[in-house]
């Protein structure tokens, strides 16, 4: 099936493409998969960087016959939850988009028609505003749970942590500007809650991105001297 096809059936996992399809999709003259659901798709795969690390740290110290904290088994079952989130979310907002458009076609000749199509604006505008704010979420969230297990993380896949990390802080920036470029649309009053969650999620999802990358970067050093 040509990608130009399969990128818009409806209904259609973004997960059931080829990486190569996808990334022609992305790379196409068609809006979706668009900066929200790329951002989902991203922050999905540096989530299953640091579930990697996280697995293979967990298995090699069974092997070696040594006691990891009962706290890594959690953490590795919730990243693995906040994955299959973003895998969701990322399919979640292409339908989202593609409800916004479908609103913008609907018919606006009578009075009804028009009072029928302003709420169906704005409710799909509402849905596109939410999709990426809760990937930023989960994003944010990902980083907050493998703060406490780097130290846990064996000295060979200590960089996937940095990796995993580095990808997260990407997509939250890529999920927050899809949040900003929704929120023109909203008045002053409408839009300063939503602004103040979206500051909040980028403030915290940086520094937790940093503090993650530092300890990483730390440890890499430290397995030089």
């Amino acid at each position: 099936m040509p990608f130009a096809f399969l990128s818009t059936v409806r209904g259609m996992s973004l997960w059931n493409q080829t990486a190569a399809d996808l990334l022609k999709a992305t790379a196409s003259h068609k809006p979706t998969p668009g900066g929200g659901s790329v951002a989902a798709l991203s922050g999905a795969f540096g989530v299953g960087l640091l579930s990697m690390a996280l697995t293979i740290s967990r298995n090699k110290a069974q092997k070696a016959g040594k006691e990891l904290s009962p706290e890594l088994s959690a953490t590795l079952e919730r990243l693995q939850s906040i994955q299959a989130r973003l895998q969701a979310l990322a399919d979640e907002d292409v339908a989202v988009f593609r409800k916004f458009v479908d609103a913008t076609k609907l018919p606006k000749d009578s009075e009804e028609e028009k009072q029928a199509r302003a709420q169906a604006l704005a409710e799909a505008g509402e849905a596109a505003r939410a999709a990426p704010l809760e990937i930023a979420r989960q994003c944010v969230q990902a980083l907050e749970e493998a703060e406490g297990t780097v130290r846990e993380v064996h000295a060979e896949v200590v960089s996937d942590i940095g990796a995993g990390a580095s990808l997260l802080r990407g997509a939250i920036d890529a999920a927050l500007l899809t949040v900003d470029i929704n929120l023109l649309r909203l008045s002053d009053d409408e839009k300063a809650p939503l602004q103040a969650q979206r500051d909040a999620l980028e403030q915290q999802g940086h520094e937790r991105a940093e503090r993650l990358l530092k300890q990483a970067q730390k440890q890499i050093a430290e397995q030089q001297d």
